[in-house]
């Protein structure tokens, strides 16, 4: 993304750009709980809670504009970028 970004910085350079997944790869808390519990073969033990009047239902980064200013798009599923932190997790020890 930030190589891409650079590359066209005629087109870029002082603009403000949202990067994540986009809708394909979002993702709440409770799947990924549950893609964790079945990667682990654990149950997570939580408790749900009122939603507070000033969290945000639901985000996920409108990726649009940097698809359409210098083509990115996200090239890692949302299982592989998970599978890919516990890797990277797992080799820190």
């Amino acid at each position: 993304c930030y190589l891409k970004a650079v590359t066209n910085i005629n087109k870029t350079a002082g603009q403000v750009y949202n990067i994540g997944g986009g809708m394909n790869n979002s993702l709440s808390l409770l799947e990924l709980f549950d893609f964790l519990e079945k990667i682990f073969g654990i149950t997570l033990k939580y408790e749900k809670l009122d939603w507070r009047k000033s969290d945000q239902k639901v985000f996920v980064a409108n990726i649009n504009k940097a698809f359409e200013d210098f083509d990115w798009k996200p090239q890692v599923s949302k299982e592989e970028g998970i599978n890919g932190m516990i890797e990277w997790m797992k080799s820190q020890k």
